[in-house]
């Protein structure tokens, strides 16, 4: 039951029970904006509206006082109303309000709000617009904020109301976090700005990444930050048959047995052997012993039995590993084993060669054949699948592809530059060793690289100004890449190797 007071009620109007439309109505407006705005408070302490006024209810009222007016001659007939005593807990009524020509009246601004359009723009609601502050306290340190630059962020621990408001502290009418600060000025500029995330250099990855994961950060936002900052992502792929399973970790996951792990070692000795035995075959010692001419091949020579098992040990792993594969058509896309292939194919071809000649000095004669030899000193990529360092070199020159095409950019510039310039320059020069400028594409590489020959060298002095010019140049063109690859070393060396940068 609602309590009217006396004042308020029919009686003190001076006609007993009986009162005015209008009087109604205003006792209706009280005591519905008295109450809306009480519990309206109870629920959300930090959205008011403004006292004894409400845009909602003051446009249904306008909406009323207008139907009223229309009614026509029989409200234009009605005797003039005694004035009536306000009470004294209600607004006195303006003239705006009161004079039916007000419509036409340009309202001041203050009485603009009487008169809203419609109902959608006269109510605001902070609330729903994200327009309120929020007070964020992480361990003392304190950041405010709107609630509509949270909710950009639905999915996170601080854009999601349900997830937040454990956290609240109604005392303080502020969320308190008892996290690491320095980390969370990053994660507070994320939230405002966007973008990517930028780790602080005073905090480790461990740390911050703890902290990305408390506040629950998008997936996709923590995944480029890891892929900037060198970590390697792996996706591991095993075949569903057991059997099958076991011979793929064995060959190709060393850490997950001591089986695993001696195949791996056989793999390197194999490999390292094998690229031993092709250096050593081209000392004057050994360069003819295996192959004499005019004799049918030795197949009982150490060389060939030494290359025979290095080659049969590749194949056989090669052939193994394709067999247990969970996906053949990722296996062949597979750089790494391309290289393994690469490595076993001169040896057969070699063979092949040589079965049908019967003799030996086709193979060396034979200069697609001597670079199917050459291609076996790919074997030494076979390394990198058990060294990490040398994971990290083909990761660090694999990052840093676009500063080197920016420096092969400058490079050839410089070429084409220096070049020029010194064949015109010596041009007119007695005993000029530059003959053209293609000829002076070598004298301004090896200039620029700061090796210096002396192979060709300029003879006049505009000459040696210009080669002054070159070195310097190629100093500060060489020093382009090195802080790029250098950065990616350290990234990728660090969350390769584990030792990270405190």
């Amino acid at each position: 039951m609602l309590y009217v007071p006396s004042y308020m009620s029919p009686s003190s109007y001076g006609g007993g029970g009986s009162h005015s439309r209008e009087d109604l109505s205003m006792i209706t407006y009280q005591t519905q904006s008295h109450i809306e705005r009480s519990s309206y408070k109870s629920h959300n302490k930090l959205v008011r509206f403004e006292p004894r006024t409400s845009h909602l209810h003051l446009y249904q009222r306008q909406s009323s006082r207008g139907s009223d007016d229309s009614e026509g001659s029989a409200d234009e007939a009605e005797p003039e109303r005694q004035p009536q005593q306000q009470p004294r807990n209600q607004r006195p009524r303006s003239r705006l309000e009161d004079s039916p020509q007000s419509s036409s009246a340009q309202p001041s601004p203050r009485q603009f709000r009487a008169q809203p359009p419609a109902v959608a723009g006269a109510f605001h609601d902070c609330h729903f617009l994200g327009c309120e502050r929020v007070r964020l306290n992480v361990s003392g340190m304190h950041f405010e904020t709107r609630l509509g630059v949270l909710n950009q962020h639905p999915r996170t621990l601080l854009g999601n109301p349900q997830k937040r408001a454990k956290y609240f502290d109604r005392r303080h009418h502020e969320y308190f976090f008892d996290r690491h600060r320095p980390t969370f000025e990053a994660i507070f500029n994320y939230y405002q700005y966007g973008g990517k995330l930028k780790r602080p250099p005073n905090v480790t990855d461990d740390i911050f990444l703890s902290e990305l994961e408390f506040y629950e950060i998008e997936r996709e936002v923590i995944d480029a930050y890891k892929k900037d900052e060198g970590y390697i992502s792996e996706t591991v792929v095993l075949p569903e048959h057991p059997v099958k399973r076991k011979i793929w970790m064995l060959f190709e996951y060393p850490e997950t047995s001591t089986p695993a792990f001696l195949v791996a070692i056989i793999s390197v000795l194999f490999t390292v052997i094998s690229i031993i035995l092709f250096c050593v075959e081209t000392l004057k010692e050994f360069k003819d012993s295996h192959c004499v001419a005019h004799e049918l091949p030795n197949f009982l020579d150490p060389f060939f039995i030494i290359e025979s098992a290095c080659t049969a040990w590749f194949t056989l792993e090669l052939v193994i590993r394709f067999a247990v594969c969970p996906s053949k058509k990722a296996f062949i896309k597979d750089i790494k084993n391309a290289v393994d292939f690469s490595a076993i194919v001169p040896y057969y071809v070699t063979l092949t060669n040589v079965l049908i000649t019967m003799s030996c000095e086709g193979a060396k004669s034979s200069a697609s054949l001597a670079f199917l030899r050459v291609v076996r000193l790919i074997r030494v990529f076979k390394l990198t699948k058990h060294f990490d360092g040398l994971q990290v070199l083909v990761l660090t020159f694999r990052a840093s592809i676009e500063g080197l095409g920016l420096f092969l950019v400058a490079l050839i510039v410089c070429i084409l530059l220096f070049s020029s310039t010194i064949y015109y320059v010596e041009a007119e020069v007695k005993g000029s060793q530059i003959e053209s400028i293609p000829d002076a594409f070598w004298w301004a590489v090896i200039t620029m690289c700061t090796v210096g020959y002396g192979d060709k060298v300029p003879k006049g002095p505009l000459g040696m100004v210009v080669g002054s010019v070159c070195a310097i140049a190629g100093v500060l063109t060489l020093a382009i890449p090195v802080p790029i690859i250098t950065e990616n070393f350290n990234k990728f060396y660090t969350h390769k190797t584990g030792r990270g940068r405190h």
